[in-house]
């Protein structure tokens, strides 16, 4: 019996190498009783790292950043020396029913507030993450803002504020920008089409044209609505913009994660040629496989796809 204890706690001690990432978990704002937490996922290295600053999906109605189906990208990019940050914010359509929408203004007011706490709370976990950049041993100008879903919403949105001086930072370096923008499955949030007054932070966008949850183009109520990764990608391809373009033709909602998985090395790519100063404007296009799907989805499908 002892001799078989001693081989299972070697066993326990071997496999212990091959656990999760360890992560440091830290208090970063405190926003109506709640508090907002992060998770730091550190990359050794003797340089200081590039980190990327992940924000979960879920609607603005739930979520978590530490849920599993992320981990193994984290630790994917932690191996290849990637800081990772996965950062709480706050989900402001959380219990929130078809039926408290009762017109076109009261969605618009609820959307617009959901987005703008969500990006509020991801400028104050950058803040964070570059307030600690010498504790962390991480560059400061190589901060990478990623989201899936509601995430990569809340992360297009801060760029294009920082790009258009919608919103003060304190705490941030004078004229910070994020390094890149990763999306999955994302959109902005706005009255008539999106615009920059400054050239945005390269980005890299996947997006399924099949997707029913987040508009692979736009969903519009008159002047208001989301508009897709087809129309950002679009408009920063002809102003000259820097964006690498994914799209996967016939795929759903499924597209806001399995990147993560499928091309986390696209990923890294991204990543490596953002700070080697070599990035150039591309767009793949890949085929799900998926026969008569549809992509014509109004903006009633939008609503029962994520409120349901």
């Amino acid at each position: 019996m002892k001799r078989i204890s001693v081989v299972l706690l070697s066993l326990v001690v071997f496999l212990s190498g091959f656990a999760v990432t360890h992560k440091e978990t830290y208090v970063f704002d405190v926003a109506g009783g709640d508090s907002l937490r992060l998770d730091f996922y550190r990359s050794a290295g003797d340089k200081p790292t590039p980190v990327l600053i992940f924000a979960f999906g879920g609607a603005f109605m739930h979520g978590q950043r530490d849920d599993a189906r992320y981990i193994p990208f984290f630790e994917f990019l932690v191996d290849n020396g990637v800081s990772v940050v996965s950062t709480d914010y706050r989900t402001k359509l959380k219990g929130i029913h078809p039926s408290d929408v009762s017109s076109n203004q009261v969605l618009a007011d609820r959307l617009e507030d959901a987005v703008s706490s969500a990006v509020t709370d991801f400028f104050k976990a950058t803040a964070f993450t570059v307030a600690h950049a010498g504790q962390w041993n991480i560059n400061p100008m190589q901060v990478f803002a990623c989201g899936s879903s509601a995430g990569a919403i809340t992360v297009l949105q801060a760029e294009t504020e920082l790009c258009n001086a919608t919103s003060t930072l304190p705490g941030f370096p004078v004229n910070f920008n994020y390094a890149g923008v990763v999306s999955f499955a994302g959109a902005v949030f706005c009255y008539g089409e999106p615009y920059w007054r400054k050239v945005p932070a390269p980005m890299l966008l996947f997006h399924g044209n099949a997707d029913s949850n987040v508009p692979f183009r736009s969903a519009t109520i008159e002047s208001f609505g989301l508009w897709g990764s087809e129309i950002i990608a679009n408009e920063l391809i002809e102003a000259g913009c820097p964006v690498w373009f994914h799209r996967v033709d016939g795929a759903d909602h499924s597209i806001a994660i399995s990147p993560m998985d499928d091309n986390a090395g696209e990923v890294l790519d991204f990543i490596h040629a953002v700070v080697a100063g070599k990035f150039k404007v591309r767009t793949i296009v890949e085929e799900s496989g998926r026969k008569n799907y549809r992509t014509d989805f109004s903006i009633e499908d939008y609503l029962i796809s994520n409120l349901n």
